[in-house]
């Protein structure tokens, strides 16, 4: 079956997604049908997750952790950088913390606490899981091509509604440690606040 038959008997198809085993080709079939697209005149995001830039490799230009790079007229091209999509998550959560509790700085044992978070096996998937989801539901294109990574992540990187059914449970129970530093904040406002009327 052609490209052109394979949209034409599912118009409302808008996410493609190519995968198999490493080496396969899926990075050269989704930049084919990525510009077969674009040259329909369709606006057309080609994206990956593959922390082996081959999206980069592809169009021979430093695509990896920038977004939506233009390639040609319609077509933008997408490497997901996780590591730093991470550091920004532990970034919002230190500025969160220190909005919501007046500090100057994040405690060291909460800040070590982020850093240990960071780290769970989990993590990583969840950064990309969640990029992806932000990718798709901004709308911004009439087509989303997915280059997945290898078979064995990429089956991983599917099943992320169970992790994040863990993750929500860790989070629940995380919610429930954070009480105490709740009342270590109240007491050290109140402690604050005497202090400044006694002088």
């Amino acid at each position: 079956m052609s490209l052109r038959a394979a949209f034409e008997s599912q118009p409302g198809r808008r996410y493609i997604m190519f995968g198999g085993k490493g080496g396969l080709g899926k990075t050269t079939l989704s930049a084919t049908t990525a510009f077969w697209l674009a040259g329909q005149g369709k606006r057309v995001l080609l994206f990956s997750v593959d922390p082996q830039a081959s999206l980069s490799d592809i169009f021979q230009r430093d695509i990896f952790g920038k977004g939506p790079v233009p390639i040609m007229r319609n077509l933008w091209a997408q490497e997901v950088d996780a590591d730093r999509r991470i550091k920004d998550y532990q970034e919002e959560i230190r500025k969160k913390i220190l909005d919501m509790y007046g500090f100057d700085r994040v405690p060291e044992e909460i800040d070590n606490y982020i850093a240990a978070a960071s780290a769970e096996p989990a993590m990583e998937e969840s950064a990309i899981f969640d990029a992806v989801v932000d990718i798709i539901v901004q709308g911004d294109y009439d087509y989303y091509i997915y280059d997945l990574v290898p078979l064995g992540h990429a089956l991983y990187y599917l099943s992320m509604a169970k992790v994040y059914d863990e993750w929500i449970n860790k989070i629940t129970r995380l919610r429930e440690d954070m009480k105490q530093y709740d009342q270590v904040a109240a007491t050290m406002r109140r402690e604050t606040a005497t202090e400044e009327d006694q002088i």
